[in-house]
């Protein structure tokens, strides 16, 4: 993928039918893997699927993927006006992971994306009769740490991958018309 280096790309002008597909990738694997882990007895045993915490495992990867390799792509584009030829090898993936406002920005979304299933699950749940201590504690810890490392691990991912693009863009002559 091609980077334009621009002062302050739009995030809307940073989406692309690659990062769509990474994210949908990620959230079938994800979500079927949630999926097995929290509704086993729906799967495999005679219980009923529960469709709102089915569709919030899918539909939770996919936003939170999108939006942070949209972010770790827009950090990287602008972070690239102030340095020529980062060496990424130098960071590690950690070191990138840890910087860069990936970590602030991932922890915003969690608690924005955590907040929204949160509402929805508790309201899922007053609305068919149930009750508040019905719902499952490791479903609320769940809709905050998993956005949490999936935004903290997409954001370091797409980072590293704008500046390799850059720095190649950069690198690589001019074509001649």
């Amino acid at each position: 993928m091609s980077y334009k280096i621009l002062k302050y790309p739009t995030i809307a002008s940073l989406i692309s039918k690659e990062i769509i597909t990474r994210a949908v990738v990620v959230a079938l694997v994800l979500g079927s893997i949630l999926t097995l882990v929290n509704q086993p007895d729906a799967i495999f045993g005679n219980a009923v699927v529960e469709a709102l915490p089915l569709m919030l495992v899918y539909m939770t990867p996919f936003v939170v993927v999108t939006a942070s390799q949209v972010l770790g792509s827009r950090r990287a584009i602008r972070d690239s006006e102030f340095s020529y030829g980062w060496k990424l090898h130098d960071v590690g993936f950690v070191g990138t992971a840890m910087s860069h406002g990936i970590p602030i920005r991932a922890m915003l979304l969690a608690a924005l994306i955590g907040a929204i299933n949160t509402v929805i699950t508790v309201a899922a749940t007053l609305t068919s009769d149930g009750i508040i201590s019905d719902l499952q504690k490791i479903a609320i810890a769940q809709a905050f740490a998993l956005p949490l490392l999936f935004g903290l691990v997409s954001q370091t991912i797409s980072y590293r991958r704008a500046i390799a693009a850059i720095n190649h863009q950069r690198q690589s002559p001019p074509l001649s018309t």
